[in-house]
């Protein structure tokens, strides 16, 4: 609690040096987020992004398709009378194709068939047939390439957003520790320059030296020297501030109120972000290669069946059926087919059964073997990327850990001397009041006091760095 009490002193001194229009630096870092145009840019990559993976990953419904073919009128001078028909005989007249949204994509066709009524008499006729067809697949089916892709989009995207946010947040971090530095180096040379002066003016007055002597010229040339690197630090500032202002949106006005950084970080076995997409690599490639394999050894029955019927004003004539099925592989097919029609008038039933059949030796046998050859290469490939990834992550989470506990040693060690210095302060000023001390004692201890507030925020700010390296080490 002591320890404490001395850090908020010092923030204390700090704060007194700013100006009065000062932001909080977690103000000054969300004014800055919102303010450039290049995070606005960012955010809107990222939201396009997220929704492209959003209509990607819209399922399937239920698709309706409606078609009509061929409705004409015509007269017919035979009968004095027109004639509306749609379709013919190898037409579909009125059609409506149903597709389920399943995995074999079900296909269900209604149609009238060819149709056709006579305006006058009302004589019509109509063939109305209903068709379904089925895939069943044998084998590998799963198909995950659309689900790895989104996936991988959505991590890379998501990590290229939070990784450019805290590198914009580290640019602004080290831009205000630049300023900090320029003020501290400006403070310091003003101090030094008004301290030879007061020393020239003394050893005049005091008859010490004389303005002809040498002494003098080389004291009045450091003065010049000192005036001249005083200028060069002010024309730095210029430039800072320019920096600052095209970096971050708005005029510097000052930073206080800086946290102390949270730097508890603990390695992940399983890596980041980066590793992930190294192992969503491999994890397609291993699918591509499965999805190639499953061309040459899966099977599927295509099945196929319809009923079709002639209706009209008068008896109708008969009734068609069929089925169908056929087995595929990649180098042959077996189809078996059962149809008949059954005529109503003579309660008759004609079936018919068709077996057909190929085979090839697959000429493709070699290039085949190539093409699966390669795609194991890229599997292998893709290990040793994921492998260098998570090495690559261990490596420099270990480094991370040693940084974080050079920077605790830093931070002690610093507060250590800021305590000292603090307490020397506080010395000088009770010895100035007993008169022991001069008040220019007094005025240097202050002034150590005063940097010493300055190389705490710079401390503070390379913590703040060394935290965001944390948090994108752990995207």
């Amino acid at each position: 609690m002591h320890n404490h009490r001395r850090l908020a002193v010092l923030l204390l001194v700090f704060a007194t040096t700013v100006p009065l229009m000062a932001l909080p630096l977690q103000d000054l870092i969300a004014q800055a987020l919102s303010k450039s145009t290049s995070m606005q840019d960012l955010e809107y990559s990222k939201q396009k992004t997220l929704l492209t993976i959003g209509l990607n990953q819209v399922e399937d419904e239920l698709g309706i398709a409606i078609a009509a073919t061929n409705i004409e009128a015509e007269y017919d001078a035979t009968t004095n009378a027109y004639k509306l028909s749609a379709g013919s005989a190898q037409a579909g007249g009125l059609q409506a194709t149903f597709t389920l949204p399943n995995d074999e994509k079900t296909t269900i066709i209604v149609s009238t068939g060819s149709m056709s009524t006579n305006l006058t008499t009302g004589t019509s006729y109509i063939n109305p047939a209903l068709g379904v067809s089925h895939t069943l697949t044998y084998g590998y089916t799963a198909d995950n390439q659309k689900s790895l892709l989104n996936r991988q989009t959505e991590v890379l995207a998501l990590s290229t957003y939070e990784s450019s946010k805290l590198n914009f947040t580290t640019s602004i971090y080290t831009q205000i520790d630049s300023l900090l530095e320029n003020e501290k180096s400006i403070k310091q040379t003003q101090k030094e320059l008004a301290d030879l002066k007061t020393s020239l003016e003394q050893n005049l007055s005091l008859k010490l030296i004389r303005k002809e002597s040498l002494v003098y010229q080389a004291q009045e040339q450091t003065i010049k020297m000192k005036e001249a690197t005083l200028t060069n630090l002010q024309a730095t500032r210029e430039l800072l501030l320019r920096q600052f202002t095209l970096l971050a949106g708005f005029a510097w006005e000052g930073v206080e109120d800086i946290a102390q950084p949270n730097l508890s970080f603990a390695s992940n076995p399983s890596g980041n972000s980066s590793v992930s997409l190294k192992a969503l690599d491999l994890d397609l490639a291993k699918e591509e290669l499965a999805l190639k394999m499953a061309e040459f050894t899966n099977k599927s029955l295509v099945l196929n069946g319809g009923v079709s019927s002639s209706v009209s004003s008068s008896a109708t004539d008969a009734l068609s059926v069929s089925a169908s099925a056929t087995l595929q592989a990649k180098n042959f097919s077996a189809k078996a087919g059962l149809s008949g029609t059954y005529t109503y008038s003579t309660n008759g039933f004609s079936p018919s059964l068709s077996v057909s059949g190929s085979w090839n030796n697959n000429p493709t046998l070699a290039s085949d073997a190539l093409t699966l050859q390669k795609l194991e290469n890229e599997v292998l490939i893709a290990n040793l990327a994921y492998q260098t990834a998570l090495n690559e992550y261990l490596q420099n989470a270990a480094a991370l850990e040693s940084n974080i506990a050079a920077w605790n040693m830093t931070h002690a060690l610093q507060r250590q001397s800021m305590e000292y210095n603090l307490a020397l302060l506080k010395q000088q000023q009770t010895l100035f009041e007993k008169g022991l001390a001069t008040k220019a004692d007094v005025d240097d201890a202050a002034f150590t006091v005063e940097m010493d507030a300055y190389t705490l925020a710079s401390t503070l700010l390379d913590g703040l760095k060394l935290e965001n390296q944390i948090r994108t080490l752990q995207i």
